[in-house]
């Protein structure tokens, strides 16, 4: 079943000033009779009115549309998650693992999109929370990673891990990376994590650098609730996507558990990520107020015969 897009939001660049691919995207938009909302940078520097907040476009539209590499896509979607909107991301940048949609084909693909040629496939999330004395101090979501590393000091972290409660090892490393499956071919992979399929219902914890040859990626299954406490350490530093971050004291602990989420994709394509439109949808997790689940829906066109 598909939906029909009448209002959308587009996003680009935060910091770039080439307003040409916007302005292509803006115009197949309103031919095709949708509304547009654009960040108020973007609508006045196209004569398209005076634009609108994040918050505003998130709540105002059906479809929003990032034009950009992986940075771009992680920093909007994490940040509109809490909205029922699906996202189509498209790759300005250079690897384009979930903004897959090639930018000289936007114009193709999102009428494609548009016309009702997309399905839906299942991602998750991470929300993870920073504990001090007992209170939060810090929560955030993630759709890559979340990872707790060692400062400008150089020196390294001990942190101890528990899974569901349980105490599951103790580690010095130089940090210890908690990843979505979709975030398996990112940083995880850099230091040595497996690659998973992005479907398979799972969490990775992946330490970096360990001290010890016995302190190996493991994976845990999806609905763990993954507690992290740093007991030694000169200075760390706690990761979402290697965007946003906090500082993390001795003794802080980090409780991180995944998201549930949809993607959607063309109905032959062995190409599973390909021409993506993502959806995130924040719920209650089961386990608690702690953690939050969400939905993350990829759409993609189907394949002409």
């Amino acid at each position: 079943m598909t939906k029909e897009f009448s209002t959308v939001g587009v996003f680009g660049k935060r910091d770039s000033l080439d307003y040409e691919p916007l302005r292509i995207i803006a115009e197949l938009l309103i031919k095709s009779g949708r509304q547009v909302l654009l960040e108020k940078k973007a609508g006045r520097s196209l004569s398209l009115g005076e634009g609108y907040t994040r918050d505003e476009i998130g709540k105002k539209s059906d479809l929003i549309i990032i034009y950009g590499g992986d940075g771009t896509f992680l920093g909007v979607s994490r940040r509109m998650a809490h909205y029922d909107v699906p996202f189509i991301g498209i790759n300005a940048g250079r690897l384009g693992f979930v903004t897959d949609i090639p930018s000289d084909k936007m114009v193709e693909e999102i009428s494609e999109i548009l016309s009702g040629h997309y399905y839906t496939d299942t991602r998750c999330l991470l929300e993870g929370i920073q504990i001090r004395n007992g209170k939060e101090i810090y929560r955030n979501v993630a759709v890559n990673e979340i990872c707790v590393s060692r400062g400008n000091s150089g020196g390294m972290i001990e942190v101890s891990v528990s899974v569901n409660k349980l105490p599951m090892s103790r580690q010095r490393a130089d940090g210890l990376i908690v990843s979505t499956p979709t975030g398996s071919t990112a940083y995880a992979l850099s230091v040595g994590g497996p690659m998973i399929y992005p479907s398979v219902a799972c969490t990775l914890l992946i330490p970096v650098a360990p001290h010890s040859l016995a302190n190996r990626p493991i994976v845990i299954p999806e609905n763990s609730l993954i507690e992290i406490t740093v007991t030694d350490m000169r200075d760390a530093t706690l990761y979402f996507d290697m965007q946003d971050n906090s500082e993390v004291l001795v003794g802080d602990i980090i409780k991180a558990s995944p998201i549930l989420i949809a993607l959607n994709s063309s109905s032959e394509s062995a190409q599973l990520l390909r021409y993506v439109v993502q959806k995130i949808t924040l719920e209650l997790p089961s386990h608690g107020p702690i953690i939050s689940h969400a939905q993350f829906t990829e759409h993609s066109r189907l394949c002409h015969r």
